[in-house]
């Protein structure tokens, strides 16, 4: 499964408590399904929950704004049906904030395509579908008028 790398991939980069001491970020994956037909091909669809625990010595309103935005921009291009869809955006994004640890729950999936051809069987995990064209995302985050992070691509 690719996505939980790359989510931890934008989250150390983009907040600097994290780049700063990468260990303070965990990422497991609970029990999934693998979603597949009885259709001729093998492809098939991971489904699974992706919890992210962030620990410190006191979570601030401020890196629980920035870690819930780096989500939400991360979701947008790489799960946009949670955001897209009315019932996901109600239950496949939850957080948990205690006073040393913020926890994020989502609700992931990935789609793999298996294809056969001349005895030969490749597998090939999809990404999602691209963003339209005229989006552009930020370099920068502010909040409250201060820059609280920023990156390149």
């Amino acid at each position: 499964m690719q996505k939980p790398i790359q989510l931890q991939q934008r989250l150390t980069e983009q907040i600097p408590q994290l780049t700063a001491a990468p260990e303070k970020l965990a990422l497991t994956t609970g029990a999934g399904n693998v979603v597949a037909t009885s259709a001729p091909s093998l492809s098939f669809e991971y489904r699974y929950p992706l919890t992210v625990t962030i620990t410190d010595e006191a979570i601030s309103e401020t890196l629980v704004d920035l870690v819930v935005v780096t989500v939400l921009d991360w979701l947008q291009v790489n799960q946009p049906e949670i955001l897209g869809n009315a019932a996901q955006r109600l239950s496949d994004f939850t957080f948990t904030q205690h006073a040393n640890s913020l926890v994020l729950t989502l609700q992931l999936t990935e789609r793999v395509q298996v294809s056969d051809s001349e005895d030969v069987r490749t597998i090939t995990h999809l990404p999602e579908p691209p963003l339209p064209e005229n989006v552009t995302l930020p370099r920068e985050v502010y909040l409250n008028g201060e820059l609280i992070s920023s990156w390149t691509v």
